[in-house]
Protein backbone atom coordinates (compact mmCIF):
# COMPACT_ATOMS: atom_id res chain seq x y z
CA UNK A 1 0.00 0.00 0.00
CA UNK A 2 1.22 3.73 -0.78
CA UNK A 3 1.67 5.76 1.85
CA UNK A 4 0.70 9.36 2.00
CA UNK A 5 4.32 10.75 1.40
CA UNK A 6 4.54 8.25 -1.54
CA UNK A 7 1.25 9.40 -2.94
CA UNK A 8 2.55 13.10 -2.47
CA UNK A 9 6.12 12.79 -3.76
CA UNK A 10 4.56 11.11 -6.98
CA UNK A 11 2.02 13.42 -7.54
CA UNK A 12 3.90 16.47 -6.49
CA UNK A 13 2.53 18.84 -3.92
CA UNK A 14 1.49 21.78 -6.25
CA UNK A 15 -0.54 19.21 -8.24
CA UNK A 16 -2.35 18.31 -5.62
CA UNK A 17 -2.95 21.50 -4.32
CA UNK A 18 -3.86 22.77 -7.52
CA UNK A 19 -6.47 20.02 -8.22
CA UNK A 20 -8.34 20.17 -4.71
CA UNK A 21 -8.23 23.78 -5.12
CA UNK A 22 -6.22 24.80 -2.08
CA UNK A 23 -2.76 25.77 -1.18
CA UNK A 24 0.40 24.07 -0.52
CA UNK A 25 0.81 24.62 2.76
CA UNK A 26 -2.82 22.74 2.79
CA UNK A 27 -1.26 20.23 1.53
CA UNK A 28 1.72 19.92 3.97
CA UNK A 29 -0.27 20.02 6.98
CA UNK A 30 -2.72 17.40 5.35
CA UNK A 31 0.72 15.23 5.00
CA UNK A 32 1.59 16.31 8.23
CA UNK A 33 -1.48 15.05 10.23
CA UNK A 34 -1.53 11.53 8.01
CA UNK A 35 -4.07 12.13 6.18
CA UNK A 36 -5.80 13.76 3.10
CA UNK A 37 -9.45 15.64 4.00
CA UNK A 38 -12.40 13.39 2.63
CA UNK A 39 -13.32 15.63 0.35
CA UNK A 40 -10.10 15.15 -1.81
CA UNK A 41 -10.86 11.85 -2.48
CA UNK A 42 -11.83 12.09 -5.90
CA UNK A 43 -9.44 14.24 -6.92
CA UNK A 44 -6.60 12.92 -6.02
CA UNK A 45 -7.36 9.11 -7.16
CA UNK A 46 -7.96 10.23 -10.69
CA UNK A 47 -4.28 12.46 -10.62
CA UNK A 48 -3.29 8.85 -9.08
CA UNK A 49 -4.53 7.22 -11.31
CA UNK A 50 -1.85 4.73 -13.38
CA UNK A 51 0.89 6.46 -11.52
CA UNK A 52 0.58 5.52 -7.84
CA UNK A 53 -1.74 3.41 -5.61
CA UNK A 54 -4.10 5.59 -3.46
CA UNK A 55 -6.01 4.08 -1.04
CA UNK A 56 -9.16 4.98 0.57
CA UNK A 57 -6.88 4.67 3.82
CA UNK A 58 -4.71 7.97 3.72
CA UNK A 59 -8.07 9.50 3.46
CA UNK A 60 -10.22 10.97 6.44
CA UNK A 61 -13.67 8.90 6.01
CA UNK A 62 -16.46 8.01 7.67
CA UNK A 63 -17.74 4.44 7.66
CA UNK A 64 -21.23 3.43 7.23
CA UNK A 65 -23.46 3.60 10.40
CA UNK A 66 -21.64 1.28 13.36
CA UNK A 67 -24.55 -0.29 15.15
CA UNK A 68 -22.56 -1.27 17.75
CA UNK A 69 -21.62 2.62 18.82
CA UNK A 70 -24.96 4.30 17.90
CA UNK A 71 -22.82 6.45 15.15
CA UNK A 72 -20.87 6.90 11.97
CA UNK A 73 -16.76 5.80 12.64
CA UNK A 74 -13.88 7.47 11.39
CA UNK A 75 -11.72 4.85 9.22
CA UNK A 76 -8.10 5.32 10.60
CA UNK A 77 -5.83 4.14 8.21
Amino acid sequence: MSSIHEVADTLGRKKIADAVGVGRKAVGNAINRGHFPSSWFLAISELAEGKVPCPPELFRMKAAHDTNSGGAREVQG
